[in-house]
């Protein structure tokens, strides 16, 4: 949006005097609002870079993103909430939202490092990526935006580690259910550690005492909030990684996963490849 901008205030104050005060006329330039586009270019640069992306299928990665959209506007509808919650959560949901959008569309790249550099190379570009979030909606950098910037860290340490444990206690194996069941219980357990550093940070960033006495109950509130929005965030990604054979490869090699043998296929099934039931159709020059 840009262009000429007419600020008319606006209040009422009864019998005291008008309720609009006199206009004021802005001259709004395109580049005063070009840095909310930052993170959306990295976005298309995770799209178009990475020469494994140049592939039709990964326009599915948009079926996950469009859903947390949706689940996110239904909350915010039924919260209620007034206008500087809802920006401010909105900026962690949208920066954390494509964080880990750019992650799934980069992460195979990842692959060819071993398991601590994977997961220093995911928690560096979820960071980036969601830090990217914050400046886009405000290029002053503030104690909120410090803040900001650590509960991302918190955030994206809690993502990985459950995701990491979780694989470990499947065994290395691809099994989806057990897989989820376990990164459900992590992030939340993760969650509790987490809001327990975000609240030690919070309180080094504004000046304020720690009374941890005084707020435990809200403070377990939170982290289950927290880690309850984290998972059900992630969750339509794991199922894209579980159900899409494209992005399963992808989810399978970053986390070392061997893949559950594929069902064998029904007699039959080939005759018309030259296959028949238990016997194969000798080629011209073999003998039977």
């Amino acid at each position: 949006m840009f262009g000429k901008l007419k600020i008319v205030p606006s209040a009422d104050i009864g019998q005291l005097g008008p309720q609009q005060g006199e206009a004021a006329n802005f001259d709004w330039k395109w580049h005063y609002s070009a840095a909310g586009w930052v993170i959306w270019l990295a976005l298309i640069l995770a799209f178009v870079a990475p020469k494994a992306n140049r592939d039709i299928k990964i326009l599915l990665i948009l079926v996950p993103l469009v859903i947390v959209n949706l689940l996110w506007w239904l909350f915010i509808k039924f919260a209620n909430m007034n206008s500087t919650d809802a920006l401010q959560f909105g900026i962690i949901f949208n920066s954390m939202t494509l964080g880990v959008t750019v992650l799934w569309l980069i992460i195979n790249y990842f692959v060819r490092f071993g398991g601590a550099i994977r997961f220093l190379l995911s928690f560096v570009t979820l960071v980036i990526v969601a830090g990217l979030g914050t400046l886009s909606y405000s290029t002053e950098f503030s104690n909120v935006t410090t803040m900001f910037l650590a509960l991302f860290i918190f955030m994206a340490l809690t993502m990985l580690v459950a995701i990491t444990i979780s694989r470990r206690l499947c065994g290395g194996k691809y099994r989806p259910i057990c897989f989820l069941l376990w990164l459900a219980l992590w992030m939340l357990l993760g969650s509790l550690v987490a809001m327990f550093g975000v609240l030690i940070v919070g309180s080094i960033i504004f000046s304020s005492g720690l009374d941890i006495s005084g707020a435990i109950f809200m403070l377990i509130l939170a982290a289950l909030i927290f880690g309850l929005g984290l998972y059900v965030l992630n969750f339509p990604f794991m199922i894209l990684g579980f159900a899409n054979p494209f992005f399963r490869k992808r989810f399978c090699a970053c986390l070392c996963l061997k893949a559950m043998p594929e069902a064998p296929k029904q007699a039959g099934a080939g005759r018309f490849n030259g296959q028949n039931s238990g016997t194969e159709i000798p080629e011209k020059g073999d003998s039977t």
